[in-house]
């Protein structure tokens, strides 16, 4: 097993003062770089920013990880050279233990993964439509699964901790708009798929020809066109 050298990158998402203060703690450390954005700008869009600029900088493999997650000894190497040693595979999962449930996961599924240089010339990126969190891994998932014939494999002797979904539980006002947000991207996605996740139907996304599986670096932001979504800031307070 190789000892990886690793950079972070942090994407503030909130401009709460004890977030603020968590991140800024790290700021000026060598190895992290601060996205200061201090809003809630949804799960897809800084993924896609982070695996971007992870590989532009010239990254051997790029892990994508929730801020609720806690690794063991040895795990980022044992990933990292998991993913090296199968480029032909889009995305690498690992194990551990999920405190929410009290369960131990074989697989943390996208809370945390190592994301290959396949997934990218093939998928593309995320859709920054399922806003600001929840079926973006799904989306992903059937493009590179079903749609492209990817595929993935995980590490089963890490030991990984996962919260799960602890400010939602814990915040009323967060768990209140979780909830509509949480059903608009039901709606967005059987919009997309001609039904919701494990009942898509559609072929291309919104069943239109002129796209295809793959979201392209140049349509980042705005994927579909006319299907994008514009009520980011309407859904959105917190």
């Amino acid at each position: 097993m190789n000892e990886c050298d690793v950079t972070m990158r942090i994407f503030e998402h909130s401009n709460r003062s004890d977030v603020l203060s968590v991140c800024d703690r790290y700021a000026d450390s060598d190895d992290v770089i601060l996205y200061p954005y201090r809003i809630n700008r949804g799960a897809s869009r800084s993924w896609n920013e982070g695996i971007r600029d992870g590989y532009a900088s010239g990254a051997d493999v790029v892990i994508v990880c929730n801020d609720d997650i806690l690794f063991s000894s040895g795990d980022v190497d044992k990933v990292a050279d998991r993913a090296i040693e199968n480029r032909d595979v889009f995305l690498v999962t690992m194990a551990g233990w999920h405190s929410g449930f009290n369960v131990a996961c074989p697989s943390h599924g996208y809370s945390c993964f190592a994301i290959n240089p396949i997934a990218i010339e093939t998928v593309g990126y995320f859709d920054v439509n399922i806003f600001p969190a929840y079926l973006e891994d799904c989306d992903y998932s059937y493009r590179a699964v079903v749609l492209s014939g990817l595929q993935q494999t995980n590490v089963a002797d890490t030991m990984v901790f996962h919260v799960g979904s602890y400010v939602i539980k814990n915040d009323e006002a967060i768990s209140a708009q979780n909830a509509h947000t949480h059903g608009l991207n039901f709606q967005y996605y059987d919009r997309k798929w001609g039904g919701i996740n494990g009942q898509e139907v559609f072929m291309t996304p919104f069943n239109d020809k002129q796209y295809d599986a793959c979201i392209p670096e140049e349509r980042m932001e705005a994927p579909y066109g006319e299907y994008d979504r514009t009520d980011f800031e309407e859904v959105v307070k917190i």
